[in-house]
């Protein structure tokens, strides 16, 4: 039975493989190599232990540069610019927060020349950035399902800020088919990742929100509880952004560099 050079996935003779399109090669046998034997065991939990680790090196610079981030995002929008205007701005901020993270998570210096990248392509990232957000809008307007779709999609089209940043020929579209196949198999993990955290925090605050109300003591758990939330207000966008730098680093890059190899090894 032949097999797709790119993807492994069985074929019946076809021209062209009818899971991710590539040009057949012969049939030649697919063959799982180390990197890609790795990113298939990569788990939601070692996702968030990778971004803490980095969280922990750079504290400091992530946040600056996140509220630098934030701050040009809310002055696009306070000095009256209209949204066609003042969307693609934002929209291309975020896009190089991406890449702020994924530097980060490399372990090279972390400034804002990252976060201002997208700016030498702004039309073409703000495109990109633009084209994936409505495809998410678009799935979540289904009735009664439509919010499942649109989360499932937003961690299909994961990679995507990664992948205009980092590729200037590449299309909109295709940038949204390259990551929706590349986190096949591990949108499951991605949100997992996601939803641990957030169930952490959530289960922190609810038991300081329940020992407040012991009465006296309470006072001063309520103050605590207040301390937690600017906290995690500060650190969760940090570690949520460096959990998803995690997963294109190990799934996209590393995984895709051993089927590069398996392929010029054929």
């Amino acid at each position: 039975m032949p097999f797709c050079m790119n993807c492994g996935k069985e074929s019946q003779g076809e021209k062209f493989c009818p899971n991710c399109g590539m040009p057949s090669d012969g049939g030649k046998p697919y063959r799982a190599t180390r990197q890609t034997r790795e990113a298939q065991g990569i788990r939601a939990r070692d996702l968030i232990e990778k971004a803490l680790q980095v969280l922990k090196q750079k504290p400091f610079r992530l946040w600056g540069v996140s509220l630098l981030c934030q701050l040009l995002v809310a002055l696009a929008a306070a000095f009256g610019m209209l949204p066609i205007i003042s969307i693609p701005i934002a929209l291309v901020l975020n896009a190089g927060m991406a890449a702020v993270f994924l530097t980060g998570y490399r372990g090279q210096e972390v400034n804002s020349d990252a976060l201002f990248a997208g700016f030498k392509r702004f039309f073409k990232v703000a495109g990109g950035m633009g084209w994936m957000a409505l495809w998410i809008f678009i799935w979540g307007l289904i009735p009664v399902v439509g919010p499942v779709f649109a989360v499932i999609k937003m961690y299909s089209y994961r990679f995507v800020p990664y992948i205009i940043i980092q590729d200037p020929d590449i299309s909109a579209t295709e940038a949204l088919r390259l990551s929706m196949k590349k986190t096949e198999g591990f949108k499951g993990r991605l949100f997992m990742a996601d939803f641990i955290v957030g169930l952490c925090c959530a289960g922190v605050m609810l038991v300081l929100g329940g020992l407040s109300m012991i009465p006296y003591v309470g006072v001063a758990f309520m103050i605590i509880a207040v301390l937690v939330s600017i906290f995690f207000a500060l650190v969760v966008p940090l570690l949520l952004g460096l959990i998803s730098a995690a997963g294109y680093e190990e799934i996209f890059v590393k995984g895709g560099a051993g089927d590069q190899q398996e392929t010029s090894e054929a």
